[in-house]
């Protein structure tokens, strides 16, 4: 069984919920929303909603008026209706879309692994994310970690690629590329922490000691590979 689901197009966008990957998106979800707590959030935005989990999450957490948006109108279609509150919405956009610019301004830009699918373009979508955020307003993405070793793999070899079945130009992010980037589209107090060694699907067993040795290297030298992703906060000046 693949270990993702797949879009129209057949490529893998969202894990399937097995294994560790409950707890590491319950994990996710919360940072995202303490994100929207730091910064008094009314009006979010999610780009890549997927099924629409952590959008959903986010509106329930903090009560802010939440857009998730996606290419994938099965995945719309899919979020819409598995969640419905009133803060909560879900729409077919893509962001160079005429209709993106009509959205009016947001508070706070989530993403959940999304960025390292722009790659190509991605100061240009940097800059456009900036264009719709509220002055002091923030940006929080979580992407993959390139210098993690099953990163690596999926990234980075013709099998992993092929394994994981990955868009073409998607790539993961080294922590000091990634921080330029968005300091180079114009984002200030860009910070990037790379954590997080609870990798989806595995055995649940294994949940609370990778939690314990997550603590045991957090913040040190160690974190900075076995940590499989980047967690990125940044602000659009006041």
């Amino acid at each position: 069984m693949s270990f993702g689901v797949q879009d129209e197009r057949g490529f893998n966008q969202v894990f399937r919920p097995v294994g560790t990957t409950p707890e590491r998106a319950r994990r996710r979800y919360e940072w995202f929303s303490a994100r929207a707590r730091d910064l008094s959030a009314t009006r979010i935005l999610e780009i890549g909603c997927g099924l629409g989990d952590a959008a959903h999450s986010v509106a329930i957490a903090t009560g802010a008026e939440v857009l998730g948006i996606d290419l994938s109108r099965a995945f719309v279609t899919e979020a819409a209706r598995r969640f419905t509150v009133p803060n909560l919405s879900y729409r077919v956009l893509d962001i160079w879309s005429p209709d993106f610019d009509a959205l009016g301004s947001f508070d706070l830009v989530i993403g959940n692994g999304i960025l390292h699918h722009l790659r190509p373009n991605l100061l240009a979508v940097l800059a456009r994310l900036r264009a719709l955020t509220t002055p002091g307003g923030g940006l929080a993405f979580i992407e993959p970690n390139l210098a993690h070793p099953a990163c690596r793999f999926l990234f980075g070899t013709a099998i992993g690629r092929r394994w994981g079945k990955l868009e073409p130009e998607e790539m993961a992010f080294y922590a000091g590329e990634l921080g330029d980037a968005v300091r180079s589209a114009g984002w200030e107090q860009v910070t990037v922490q790379t954590t997080d060694l609870l990798l989806p699907g595995l055995p649940t067993p294994l949940t609370k000691p990778l939690l314990s040795l997550e603590r045991l290297v957090e913040g040190g030298a160690a974190a900075k590979i076995l940590g499989q992703s980047h967690f990125l906060t940044a602000r659009a000046a006041k």
